[in-house]
């Protein structure tokens, strides 16, 4: 991926990481909207064409984390809201990358270092200047994983 196209991902995540704290409410979105909404476990089965026991049902599914996002989709357009889903890196995608392609040049670079010892041909080079290095090479590669 191009160096543009890392920064506009990046952009968008930087806002997204921005508002990570608001995106979790007890017991979950679909009880927190619903009560905002004034809108009984009755009146949304009617909404969705289910009973108020399935409703109850995904409102404690969805606490648990055992909800399809389907379902949440369903529940979402029948109280006139946007389902909103996803994925944000912990971190700066560049350091997930080079952290990822560190660890790996790290491995290649002792299983080198462990053969070129057995053969006599230990490399004078610092280690870490060559994982640092290799690691780089890999990023640059795009072969981190």
């Amino acid at each position: 991926m191009d160096n543009l196209a890392t920064k506009q991902i990046e952009t968008r995540l930087k806002k997204l990481r921005a508002i990570l704290n608001e995106t979790k409410v007890s017991p979950g979105w679909i009880y927190y909207i619903r009560h905002a909404l004034q809108l009984t476990l009755e009146n949304l089965a009617k909404r969705t064409n289910l009973t108020k026991a399935s409703i109850q049902q995904m409102e404690k599914r969805e606490a648990q984390g055992r909800i399809t996002l389907a379902t949440l989709k369903k529940l979402a357009d029948s109280m006139d809201c946007e389902f909103v889903y996803a994925m944000v890196p912990r971190k700066e995608i560049k350091k997930i990358l080079y952290e990822k392609a560190y660890m790996k040049a790290k491995q290649i670079i002792k299983n080198a270092d462990v053969h070129m010892t057995l053969e006599d041909q230990r490399v004078r080079e610092e280690m870490e200047t060559r994982i640092k290095r290799l690691a780089n090479d890999l990023v640059a590669r795009g072969d981190v994983w």
